[in-house]
């Protein structure tokens, strides 16, 4: 019944929800880069407030998004420290745009160039906008399937303000997880504001791979993290300018993938990010903004030799990796603003580098064996330049929207994208549409990678690639029904092109049956697929007296098309092709599947609140996400094995939460995850936290 009621709901806008999705009066920026209502935005918007944030038990954006429309976040009910990877409307994780204070912030030393949410910790977070659909003519790369968009604090009224909060939770069974945060502001008269923060998180006791060392006790996964933030800045009459600067330091356990205990293995991950946004009103109508960022990230990965079972054996293998990402942004726009003309112009540059350096030895019956790979002598770094602008023409009750950017890749030259959004508006109820592009480069270890075996025809890494390209439709309504609530319905259709994949190369003198370890050939990234992605979100809110029903409902389907006609017989050598991620080889005959790995076809979320007194709200919520695929090693798939396709169960949770406020500084919240405690997987292998409980105190001057 919560489920069927949640097809007409959305996450409720007061301040004792967990999350805050409102059209009302509430205004966002990320959609259109210049402010407007939520309701007269014609795409699809999502708001997580700052009230929302303060209250969240949750401490990272991954975990405050995985209940949002559209959206499905691996590794947001798993152990605390998981990788948190987000898979939006279908598309992949590196096709969603991540902003901070509207500038870009990736991960370029990944193998795809995105990056784990689980960096991200809300600390001195105002808000954060969701903006779903193809945004890359205002937004550039990677934001094929979406934009996120966090907002930090600025500057307060003149004084000293600040919050604190402390928090404490039960994961499992013996798992247990502390945080706190500590922020400061302090405003002057003259308009400058200084913010500081600081944030602590630690866990530890909770197994993060399912299957155990035999006949022994499972190993206990920690997690630990600290970011420290400060941020100066000016806010009066016609300036407001910023500058900050975040360093996030983690350390996580991990395992060696999935059902694979392993009692030695380490990540650790540093992040330098300086942000500065300067705007000034140069007239009336007329704004001009610079906004810039630089960010330096590395990660340790470090495996030395690992218990195999509980007779004290070990596997004699040492492995590390050393990853380094350095990004740097610079923009200007500017925003002209009438009554019936609204428009933006800007330029910038985008320069990502990255360098790795891995080692693996192990120890065998047949002697000893080594590797190293590095990129000491490969410019594996991009360039990008563009040029963009849009403009909005209101005449009455309709809107049209149009915009263009022109984009020069050092590796890949120009191109262009596009957007038109016509809507119509009328008595707070939205009808909208648009059509748009998008270009998504390929990441630098996709280009440059020069890992090749001794038999390999090609490195891993391909510098003929090509960017994907996709083409994006979508149309929706929204209707506003006074303080009441409201509803949202968006339908949307992705197409993609050039799509990349992983793959394997066979000699091709050797009929495939035949095929054997010695008629290996490498493997290589490539452009060998087509992806479509059709889906429908439904979003909204009811209030009746001091019940309010919110929630929202998320169907989606797609499959993915490879023909051997779209292969490149330069890029393999005319050698058999098979796709690592599916296992199956590409012959003469089309390839097809469904099996969108990751992406479940159906997600739901509901959330019951009653306000007990003026100051006390309880609720209970329902969490569903629908059975999907995930990929998993085949040692069966071919001489070497590859991915197989498994399905993964759908799993129902129900959780029940309270928020206290105990004076208008001093607030507590309340939530039990999963009361059922049901056995469930988010993908095959890892462990989720089964029935937890939070408690979190926070303080506010």
């Amino acid at each position: 019944m919560v489920l069927v009621a949640a097809g007409f709901c959305s996450f409720s806008a007061q301040a004792q929800d967990s999350l805050r999705t409102t059209l009302l009066k509430e205004v966002v920026t990320s959609a259109s880069r210049y402010e407007r209502p939520v309701l007269e935005v014609p795409r699809s918007v999502t708001v997580v407030g700052q009230d929302a944030i303060e209250k969240s038990v949750y401490n990272s954006v991954g975990e405050l998004l995985g209940n949002t429309s559209g959206s499905y976040v691996v590794g947001q009910n798993q152990t605390t420290g998981a990788t948190q990877a987000l898979f939006m409307r279908g598309t992949a994780s590196n096709q969603v745009a991540i902003l901070v204070d509207g500038t870009r912030i990736t991960d370029t030393s990944t193998p795809n160039g995105s990056m784990d949410l689980n960096e991200l910790s809300l600390t001195d977070v105002e808000r954060i906008e969701i903006i779903r659909g193809s945004h890359s003519t205002l937004y550039g790369g990677a934001a094929v399937g979406g934009v996120i968009n966090i907002i930090t604090k600025k500057g307060k009224s003149p004084g000293f303000h600040g919050n604190a909060s402390v928090q404490g939770g039960l994961l499992g069974k013996g798992s247990g997880t502390a945080a706190s945060n500590v922020s400061l502001r302090y405003g002057f008269k003259n308009g400058l504001y200084v913010n500081g923060s600081l944030f602590h998180q630690n866990a530890s006791g909770l197994n993060a791979s399912i299957d155990t060392l035999s006949n022994s006790s499972p190993d206990k996964d920690g997690f630990e993290k600290t970011d420290s933030y400060i941020k100066v800045g000016y806010q009066k009459g016609i300036v407001d300018a910023f500058v900050s600067f975040k360093k996030i330091d983690q350390r996580s356990d991990i395992d060696d993938g999935i059902y694979n205990d392993d009692d030695n293995a380490f990540l650790d991950f540093e992040r330098n990010l300086v942000n500065y946004q300067a705007g000034v009103q140069l007239t009336n109508s007329l704004k001009a903004t610079l906004f810039g960022s630089w960010s330096n990230s590395e990660r340790l990965s470090h495996n030395d030799s690992s218990r195999i079972n509980d007779l004290g054996d070990y596997d004699a293998t040492f492995v590390m990796g050393l990853y380094r990402g350095n990004l740097q942004t610079n923009e200007i726009q500017l925003t002209y603003q009438k009554k019936n003309l609204k428009a933006i112009l800007g330029g910038g540059h985008y320069n990502d580098e990255m360098d790795f350096n891995t080692y693996y030895f192990s120890r065998t019956s047949f002697g000893n064996f080594e590797s190293v790979v590095n990129y000491d002598t490969i410019d594996s770094s991009s360039k990008t330049g563009y040029v963009f602008g849009q403009a909005n023409f209101t005449w009455h009750h309709f809107n049209l929207s149009a915009g263009g950017r022109w984009i020069n890749h050092s590796v890949f030259g120009n191109h262009w994208t596009f957007e038109v959004n016509p809507s119509f508006y009328f008595d707070d109820f939205l009808v909208y549409g648009s059509v748009s592009s998008g270009f998504n480069a390929p990441s630098l270890y996709q280009l440059y990678d020069p890992s090749k075996s001794f038999n390999a025809y090609t490195t891993r890494g391909n510098r003929k690639l090509n960017p994907e390209k996709t083409i994006s439709l979508e149309i929706g309504v929204k209707k506003e029904f006074s303080d009441k609530g409201f509803i949202s319905l968006s339908l949307y259709r992705m197409n993609t092109s050039d799509a990349i994949e992983y793959v394997y190369l066979w000699d091709r003198s050797v009929p495939i049956d035949e095929l054997t370890f010695n008629e290996n050939r490498g493997d290589v990234y490539m452009n060998v697929a087509k992806q479509e992605v059709i889906g429908a979100e439904i979003d909204g809110r009811v209030r009746v007296g001091r019940f309010q029903l919110s929630g929202n409902v998320t169907w989606m389907d797609g499959k993915i098309t490879i023909e051997a006609n779209d292969i490149d017989p330069q890029q393999t050598g005319g050698n058999h092709v098979q796709l690592y991620n599916y296992g199956a080889f590409v012959t003469s005959d089309k390839l097809e599947t469904d099996k969108l790995a990751r992406r479940p076809q159906f997600t739901g979320f509901g959330k019951l609140s009653f306000d007990a007194t003026k100051d006390i709200s309880t609720y209970i919520r329902y969490r569903h996400t629908g059975s999907r695929f995930d990929s998993g090693y085949d040692e069966t798939l071919g001489p070497y094995g590859a991915l197989n396709q498994f399905r993964v169960k759908q799993y129902k949770l129900f959780d029940l939460g309270a928020d206290w406020n105990i004076m208008n500084s001093l607030s507590l919240s309340l939530l039990v995850e999963n009361i059922f405690d049901e056995d469930y997987q988010e993908i095959i292998g890892f462990s989720t936290r089964g029935r937890s409980a939070y408690l979190k105190l926070n303080f506010r001057w």
